[in-house]
């Protein structure tokens, strides 16, 4: 057990780094802008964690804390993101116990640049009146147990601590030169003179091909050397969606990583069905969808053999982030029953006995319960056979009439899609969630295969 929870549980009263809160309603607007407002301060100020299901003493209320489980972690980020912009944000769900009472904790790790709002924290509280939780331009810091603006010391500290992280980098970086394995070299390049202006090495190169034409990266282009070649980002760029995946090719070559990053990937699969590629290009989108993004990536997984998509789910089993553990778990309940034994299993053998079972692992033994009474289509998606499903300029769709027509729906994953390229964050879990019912039936007839 990490020592911040053991401080959150031992704990008789609420801190800089260790928030509690009796419960948490996920329909409630103001809950969402404070829980976010509380989620920034903590990791502005260095990280800590908010605990679920505890009054301002440390004592359990004995509340239900299951709707906190049952929200996705993604759809948690993406609210973050839709009032502070495309931030490196990153938590664990974790559930816990204290005096019989199941809780749940968000760990919250620091972040080296603070979350600025973006957008103002407005929430209704009747009678045609709002409130607003935090403004536009505001940072806020933990002041003792309460969130609140920043001030000139809050940054000085975040400096600091920036600093001495970047102190600790270097001394690793040193460690790693000092301790280079037989054979390796390291080169310096000098000037010819002081006053000359500093030469760039001549032989770099990115690949393992010893006969690589050698490239300069620079901006002035009587200097430009080798095969790189550099064109501004524009909207023509986007004209043809295979040119991105050839560019990401050149500039990422040997990454497992998509280079151009997650708006530019729900671009391309928006217009997915005009993509002719390699295998492997069509593995590395996969790879990043399902693995990195966690983004609708199935119709790329229909256009690939069963091993590479056994490979990621792999990926997912072997490295069960609480984003990964969910992905994992929605995509076996469409693998069936079999392979949800088989995972529960797994996932038994490894947190059964655990003090705080990832939140997952109680959402598989839920979900198990119900494949027998519910469509697996709407089950992993975490749809409702009446669902509304509404995007601006489309007409809405109902979900039970989608699910015999999966032409419809893979329609609306493009509509979804381009949204979230141009900006708008919310979108994102209504394409995840289309892409199951757009594609996941085409995954449950490989099951046998895949499994």
């Amino acid at each position: 057990m990490s020592d911040v929870i053991k401080k959150a549980l031992a704990a008789k009263r609420e801190s800089k780094h260790v928030e509690f809160k009796q419960g948490f309603d996920p329909n409630s607007g103001r809950g969402w802008c404070e829980l976010i407002k509380d989620l920034a301060a903590i990791a502005n100020s260095g990280g800590g964690i908010i605990v679920f299901g505890l009054d301002n003493l440390g004592v359990p209320t004995g509340e239900s804390v299951e709707a906190i489980i049952s929200i996705d972690p993604a759809d948690i980020a993406n609210k973050i993101s839709k009032y502070t912009g495309l931030v490196d944000f990153e938590f664990e769900i974790r559930t816990l116990q204290k005096r019989g009472n199941k809780l749940v904790a968000f760990v919250i790790h620091p972040v080296s640049i603070p979350l600025v709002f973006e957008k103002p924290g407005t929430y209704d509280i009747g009678g045609g009146e709002q409130r607003t939780a935090f403004s536009v331009g505001t940072v806020y810091f933990r002041h003792g147990a309460k969130s609140e603006p920043g001030t000139s010391d809050d940054i000085r500290r975040v400096i600091e601590r920036q600093l001495e992280y970047i102190r600790k980098s270097w001394v690793k970086g040193v460690k790693k030169v000092v301790q280079a394995p037989a054979g390796s070299q390291i080169v310096t390049v000098q000037s010819a003179s002081r006053n000359a202006r500093p030469l760039l090495a001549t032989q770099v190169r990115v690949v393992n091909d010893p006969n690589a034409i050698a490239v300069r990266l620079t901006r002035d282009s009587a200097l430009a050397s080798g095969s790189f070649v550099h064109e501004e980002v524009s909207d023509a760029l986007f004209e043809e969606v295979n040119n991105i995946i050839d560019a990401n090719r050149i500039l990422a070559k040997g990454q497992k990583d998509f280079f151009f990053g997650q708006r530019v990937y729900y671009r391309i699969y928006a217009e997915r069905r005009h993509v002719r590629q390699s295998e492997e290009s069509l593995a590395l989108l996969l790879c990043n969808g399902i693995v990195d993004f966690y983004a609708p990536a199935f119709y790329w997984a229909t256009a690939l053999p069963d091993k590479f998509i056994a490979q990621i789910l792999a990926e997912l089993f072997l490295y069960p982030t609480n984003r990964h553990g969910h992905n994992l778990m929605r995509i076996g309940l469409l693998l069936g029953e079999d392979f949800c034994k088989w995972l529960l299993t797994k996932w038994q053998a490894r947190w059964k006995d655990h003090p705080q079972p990832p939140s997952f692992y109680w959402t598989l033994k839920q979900m198990m319960k119900q494949m027998k009474d519910k469509n697996a289509l709407l089950l992993a998606g975490r749809v409702s056979p009446t669902r509304n499903i509404e995007i601006e300029g489309e007409k809405p769709m109902i979900v039970k009439d989608m699910l015999e027509k999966p032409d419809q729906a893979a329609n609306l994953v493009s509509k979804a899609c381009m949204k979230v390229f141009q900006g708008d964050k919310d979108y994102t879990s209504t394409a995840r969630d289309l892409d199951y019912l757009a594609y996941g039936s085409e995954i449950q007839k490989r099951a046998s295969a895949i499994s």
